[in-house]
């Protein structure tokens, strides 16, 4: 039976966008398995002894009818660079603890720090984050992300960002690139778009 993964900010004891967390478990086991949560994502979490001090992701692994969740400690990684490559098949529309695919996409990457996946012509998104372009004052999000992560949802919710369809040809319009997810907002650094490198194939 398939697993899944919620992987959730926890900062000083405080949990960040759980409703947005929960409704994505509740409607991916509903979707997927056609079994409803015994337990909602908070109630599993009242039962955990948590960090209360510090920046962590909270990481849920569960399935249908089992859990367990781990707290790691969490830095940002910085990113200089992105490479771009091409999978029309990719399918990551849930959030399956088996990321072999996205693994294989991320080695990829050669000297640069991730990438960004390109499907049918399109921008998705990177390795392990959502994308946002900047053009003049505005940051866009592509339509055509691989998965709608919290954070993505979050900032368009707020206004911060929106949505545009976005063709790899459309790239060389926008001035930056950042990756985003559910740690890790807006405070991300920007990648330049000269500093995205296309693959050679």
């Amino acid at each position: 039976m398939p697993r899944f993964i919620e992987s959730i900010k926890l900062l000083d004891g405080k949990y960040h966008n759980l409703p947005y967390h929960e409704e994505r478990m509740y409607n991916t086991l509903w979707q997927v398995t056609g079994m409803k949560p015994t337990q909602t994502l908070s109630q599993l979490l009242d039962l955990e002894l948590r960090p209360s001090r510090g920046l962590y992701k909270c990481r849920v692994v569960y399935s249908e009818d089992s859990h367990y969740v781990e707290y790691v400690p969490y830095t940002m990684k910085p990113v200089g660079s992105l490479k771009l490559v091409k999978n029309d098949a990719i399918d990551y529309k849930y959030k399956f603890e088996n990321r072999t695919e996205l693994n294989e996409m991320f080695n990829q990457r050669g000297a640069c720090d991730d990438v960004i996946i390109a499907k049918n012509g399109f921008v998705t998104d990177a390795s392990y984050a959502n994308l946002l372009l900047k053009f003049g004052n505005d940051w866009v999000t592509p339509t055509t992300c691989l998965f709608n992560g919290v954070m993505r949802q979050c900032l368009l919710a707020e206004g911060k960002i929106q949505e545009d369809e976005i063709r790899v040809n459309d790239l060389i319009r926008f001035d930056s690139v950042k990756l985003i997810n559910a740690l890790l907002g807006m405070e991300g650094n920007e990648v330049p778009i000269n500093k995205i490198f296309f693959d050679a194939k």
